[in-house]
């Protein structure tokens, strides 16, 4: 082949060096597409499981019980005789957990005011047939298992980034996304068959296993196999999944009244993912890293099959690719959690991002838990979310592609945070501009939430990335942890409480951004010396480092 013709394949690299995957493969083609897709449709049962509470245990209006003498008499009947009255700030509701003591007495002999707790309670169905809260009367001193349940799942979040996040840098991408899509599907089925509420919450802690990293990992593998100019697009693209998942979730729940049934209905469609043992590829990147260069080999094959590049040119771009692998793995070609706080400029940059991924996550799940009790109709306020992911990540995609990563993320995260600060002040007679001043927090936490994923990968070195993402990922699920409980202050105070708290943090953590490098079409690092380095390079010195991209 004459040295032009060599150039014009290869690429115009100095040298006509073959330093990246996608100099073999190409950036992007039909085999990344069939990647994406895979990927992106892990996000439905991801986000279907994870909001899906907000319908299993809605907030339901319930009384103290009729007793079997006094069921002739109606609800409202009954309230007026039995029920106390509270006065909440001049509003007078009725009492949820009790009762005026009747025992012994009729109601025309009147009622004795002594008020005693309820033992059982009736519960309004007007917008739900069954639900996890009247099954298994999750009201009054029990009303707190629900938070408590989300905490149990979000931690489920949190051990798989630490457990899967660490195993697929191991024994590779493709076998955890196996093993996580068979958890999600066993213990989802059995959430719907569920005999009582313990073991409804700890088949939920698995099935978050399962959903966590299945995804964590499917994203890793798709930054591993594009271009730097397709990660923006691919990489926030995957996240509309999650929005289309989070859209057909409020479909299902409006038609789906039934707790058992709507479980079932997020899980049995996820059956289908068993074909991924069929479809779902290797990342070669990992392979060559590990040194596994045969397997390299025979996916770097299959995929210039898919994407019709010129097979007899492999050989010599495979073995120029395989001495580039050689000499920068120097011999370690594995890594730990400790490597990520090891060295100075990476340890910023760690524990910035992690701070990063806690505050996305606590102010995005805090929201979402929140939107029934913002007022107005629950199934409206959960659409509106839903919806409102759309434009956040088409928005998203178009400033990451002109503004970078930094400056996007930082001022999303400050004008979340402004959002909810704002919503306080909004009286309390004008749910909808409550409603609507939050939903432009959620809209701004959803588009950070977004690029810090993308930013996140982008940072950490491919000896380390899916523990370095595993291990942001797990700040984050101690952010979603602790979310739900912020929303009990919320019921035990005002409203307005979570909403401050979720815009002080989002403030500080968008500032805390400016510290962060800018990462925008540079080559993503793959070893620790590299990921050191990282941002200390002005950006035509750091498109120079020879990566393997």
């Amino acid at each position: 082949m004459l040295e032009s013709e060599k150039n014009q394949e290869f690429g115009n690299r100095p040298n006509s060096e073959v330093r990246e995957i996608t100099d073999i493969v190409g950036s992007h083609g039909p085999w990344q597409t069939k990647v994406f897709i895979l990927a992106f449709l892990l996000s439905f049962p991801n986000v279907w499981h994870a909001l899906v509470v907000t319908f299993l245990a809605p907030n339901m209006d319930h009384w103290c019980s009729r007793t079997s003498e006094y069921k002739n008499l109606t609800v409202s009947q009954w309230k007026n005789l039995t029920i106390p009255l509270n006065d909440n700030n001049g509003v007078k509701t009725y009492s949820t957990c009790k009762m005026y003591n009747i025992t012994g007495i009729t109601l025309s002999e009147g009622i004795n005011r002594t008020i005693i707790p309820c033992d059982n309670w009736e519960y309004d169905k007007s917008d739900y047939a069954s639900t996890i809260i009247d099954e298994w009367d999750l009201v009054c001193e029990n009303d707190w298992l629900v938070s408590m349940s989300l905490s149990v799942y979000m931690s489920g979040y949190l051990v798989a980034v630490l457990v899967f996040g660490q195993l697929a840098d191991r024994i590779g991408r493709r076998p955890v996304i196996l093993i996580c899509i068979s958890i999600t599907n066993i213990f989802g089925v059995l959430c719907a068959i569920a005999p009582n509420f313990l073991m409804f919450a700890a088949f939920r802690f698995f099935v978050a296993l399962g959903v966590a990293g299945g995804l964590t990992t499917a994203f890793v593998l798709l930054i591993e196999v594009v271009g730097p100019e397709q990660r923006t697009y691919l990489g926030i693209g995957i996240q509309l999944g999650w929005a289309t998942g989070y859209l057909i979730l409020s479909g299902l729940a409006w038609f789906i009244r039934n707790w058992r049934f709507l479980q079932l209905a997020i899980t049995l469609p996820c059956l289908l993912m068993v074909s991924y043992w069929w479809l779902l590829p290797e990342s070669p990147r990992f392979l060559l890293i590990h040194c596994r260069y045969q397997e390299a080999e025979k996916e770097l094959k299959k995929a210039m099959t898919m994407n019709k590049k010129d097979m007899l040119t492999l050989d010599f771009k495979f073995e120029q690719l395989c001495d580039l692998v050689q000499k920068q793995n120097k011999g370690n070609s594995s890594g730990s959690c400790v490597d990520l706080v090891r060295t100075p400029s990476l340890r910023k940059k760690s524990l910035n991002i992690f701070f990063n991924w806690f505050v996305n996550s606590f102010v995005y799940y805090g929201l979402c838990f929140f939107t029934n009790d913002l007022g107005g109709d629950p199934f409206l306020n959960f659409l509106i979310a839903a919806a409102l992911e759309f434009p956040s990540y088409l928005f998203t995609m178009f400033v990451l592609k002109h503004l970078g990563r930094k400056k996007p993320l930082m001022i999303s995260m400050i004008l979340s945070g402004l959002g909810c600060f704002l919503s306080i002040f909004v009286p309390d007679d004008m749910p909808w501009l409550r409603v609507t001043v939050a939903m432009i927090g959620k809209f701004c936490i959803t588009a950070s939430f977004a690029i810090v994923y993308v930013f996140t990968a982008e940072i950490f070195p491919t000896i380390i990335r899916n523990i370095g993402v595993g291990l942001s990922s797990t700040f984050g699920r101690i952010g979603s942890i602790v979310a739900p409980f912020v929303k009990e202050i919320g019921t035990a105070t005002t409203v307005h409480v979570p909403l401050g708290i979720f815009g002080g943090v989002a403030v500080l953590a968008g500032g805390l951004v400016y510290f962060l490098p800018e990462t925008s079409n540079m080559p993503i690092p793959d070893t620790l010396e590299e990921a050191e380095e990282f941002g200390k390079h002005k950006a035509k010195d750091q498109e120079k480092l020879p990566l393997l991209q």
